[in-house]
């Protein structure tokens, strides 16, 4: 009798490549928009900084694990890792710009803003997975 066997790219528990992965990223997202705040001259106090972060780092959390970013094997294909990471960080941006603008945060932004950190989050994030994954396929 012939048995089919399916390999899902999904795990169960978190190992340390995902938590290897998972640090890298919210790093990433951390330089970046830290680097703005500074280069902006938005420093305002610890509390400032941390208004700035949060909408973008609950956003980021939020769609990663709603698209299984980090329960997938994150070096089977740099174009899944690629088509995935890019999806959540759109979705993650929009979150983020969504709660920056709201009455809830002081943290108004004007129109470019919401390319720029898009943009730059899309470079950063995908970047350093393709960079990550093809070291990791060899």
């Amino acid at each position: 009798m012939d048995t089919a066997v399916q390999a899902d790219e999904h795990t169960s528990a978190f190992d340390r490549e995902t938590l290897l992965v998972g640090t890298v990223d919210i790093a990433l997202l951390t330089a970046l928009i830290l680097y703005g705040q500074f280069s902006h001259g938005l420093v305002d106090g610890v509390p400032a900084l941390l208004e700035a972060l949060a909408p973008f780092l609950l956003g980021w959390i939020a769609m990663a694990a709603l698209s299984g970013l980090y329960t997938r094997n994150s070096t089977a294909s740099v174009i899944g890792t690629v088509r995935l990471t890019a999806l959540t960080w759109i979705a993650a941006a929009n979150i983020g710009l969504s709660l920056r603008v709201s009455p809830y945060l002081d943290g108004a932004a004007a129109w470019p803003f919401g390319l720029v950190i898009t943009g730059f989050g899309l470079v950063a994030l995908v970047g350093w997975r393709i960079g990550y994954t093809t070291i990791a396929r060899r």
